[in-house]
């Protein structure tokens, strides 16, 4: 419940203002547009449908239904044999991601806990039984096999974890074909059916050529550029440290160093295993010690839980011990870490309080955007802060809800035809009220060294708001209200 009502963070805002702006007839990467993956604006859409628009806040429940069907998974894999087996498992596996759940983000609508989960499935179904040598079902590999086909979607990064654990899973079929056909074939027709899914919920509520311009082309051409993204920043963050904001890492990190020896000296297909924990490294692929480490973070735990119980299945009192023991050090490791994305300590974290995070006309922002805008029209918030969005409850303007340095580099150099330029968009629509908050993006990059145009337009159009300095109103508009 504290995930939440928790604080909220502008990637997720992103992701409930896309779900929203599907639901009222815009298309993913063609009206709306953003860099992530397509996976968690469907889910989120999904869950809008139950539980309504109005309530956002409620969308949070996609994690914990991700993290459910992952605790599902590892409840129901094939490595446990006795019924109290897969309860302790499960427990440990909940109970360690529980400890650093609000801790590491996890409770956000993001990809990171998405991937996560799926992540988790698929090693619970598929992977790491087949390694052990134990009997995998059809239904087992088809679900694992659906889960390592929805990963790329979430983010095409995790594509690199599918293809490990599928190469691992057709290693262990040419080794032994006879014995392991049905768990490929389970694989390759699960993988293929989220894949068909995806393209076909695309089609329809998306634009596939846009999925490939504005999350693969302008991800790993431009914005890499602005990001830490090297072997050493790597290594970094997999170093043994007890400082407050690498702690849950220091946890995660180990719990696959026990993982990984386990499943090398238990296992049947060692080079197979290999792929595998390759697999789950490159879910660390970016170095993150924070909440981008959330897909890295699940996995590992998950791949530590199964193995552990498994290995001390014929000694159920020390597995008590091993399980109880894993479970207080993630709980205490998440009271004494620092919180990410917020770098809060578990006091600031309690005095923070629980929020509806939903629409709020009565901020002062959101007074003026609801008195100048009506509910049809769309405003502009920039450079980033998807919260306003929701707190005024419009929709943004179409193709842009932020607009930041490595979009304008995007822009410049367009993906067949796929242009989306806010020098050329801008003045041909302008809309009734932009909210423009003069953030220096990462304290580096001032508008006015990738969107100077967006000045200009500001100048010479709209109007500062005198007591609510970031919302601007056009001309046209503020004369028609003046009495």
């Amino acid at each position: 419940m504290e995930g939440l009502g928790y604080l909220p963070f502008g990637d997720e805002s992103g992701h409930f203002l896309g779900a929203v702006a599907l639901h009222r007839g815009d298309r993913l990467y063609r009206e709306y547009i953003d860099a992530h993956g397509p996976l968690v604006f469907m889910l989120s859409w999904l869950v809008g449908h139950v539980v309504g628009w109005s309530q956002i806040w409620l969308m949070r429940l996609v994690s914990t239904a991700c993290a459910a069907a992952a605790g599902a998974a590892i409840f129901f894999s094939p490595l446990f044999r006795l019924l109290w087996q897969r309860y302790l498992a499960c427990a440990m596996w909940l109970g360690t991601v529980g400890g650093v759940w609000v801790v590491q983000g996890l409770n956000l609508d993001d990809y990171w806990t998405i991937g996560g989960a799926l992540a988790v499935i698929a090693l619970a179904l598929l992977a790491v039984p087949l390694l052990c040598a134990t009997p995998v079902s059809r239904t087992q590999a088809f679900m694992g096999g659906f889960a390592l086909g929805f990963l790329p979607f979430a983010a095409y990064p995790f594509s690199l974890f599918s293809v490990a654990v599928a190469l691992a899973v057709l290693g262990v079929f040419v080794a032994k074909p006879r014995l392991y056909q049905v768990p490929f074939l389970g694989m390759m027709a699960g993988g293929l059916s989220a894949v068909g899914l995806m393209l076909l919920w695309l089609l329809v509520y998306g634009d596939i050529g846009g999925m490939i311009a504005f999350h693969f082309i302008a991800n790993q051409k431009w914005y890499a550029h602005y990001i830490p993204m090297d072997l050493n920043q790597f290594w970094h963050s997999l170093r043994f440290s007890l400082a407050p904001d690498r702690i849950v890492q220091t946890i995660a990190v180990c719990m696959l160093a026990v993982g990984g020896v386990l499943l090398l000296a238990c296992g049947r297909h060692r080079l197979m295993a290999l792929a595998v924990l390759a697999g789950i490294l490159s879910l660390q692929a970016r170095g993150s010690v924070g909440f981008q480490n959330g897909s890295f973070l699940m996995a590992s735990l998950a791949l530590g839980a199964m193995l552990l119980v498994g290995v001390l299945a014929s000694r159920p009192k020390e597995m008590m011990c091993v399980v109880v023991g894993c479970v207080a050090l993630a709980a205490f490791g998440g009271r004494y870490a620092l919180s990410s994305p917020f770098q809060q300590t578990a006091a600031q974290r309690h005095a923070a309080g629980w929020h509806r995070f939903r629409e709020n006309p009565y901020v002062g922002f959101s007074a003026l955007i609801h008195k100048y805008a009506a509910p049809d029209e769309r405003i502009l918030v920039l450079p980033y802060n998807p919260d306003v969005y929701i707190y005024a409850n419009r929709l943004s303007m179409k193709k842009y809800h932020a607009y930041l340095p490595w979009e304008a580099d995007y822009a410049a150099h367009p993906w067949h035809g796929y242009a989306r330029d806010i020098c050329v968009d801008l003045p041909r629509n302008e809309p009734p009220v932009i909210y423009y908050d003069h953030w220096v993006v990462w304290g580096s990059y001032p508008a006015e060294t990738f969107m100077p145009c967006f000045l200009q337009v500001l100048a010479k159009d709209y109007t500062q708001m005198p007591h609510e300095p970031f919302v601007y109103v056009r001309n046209d508009r503020l004369a028609a209200h003046q009495p």
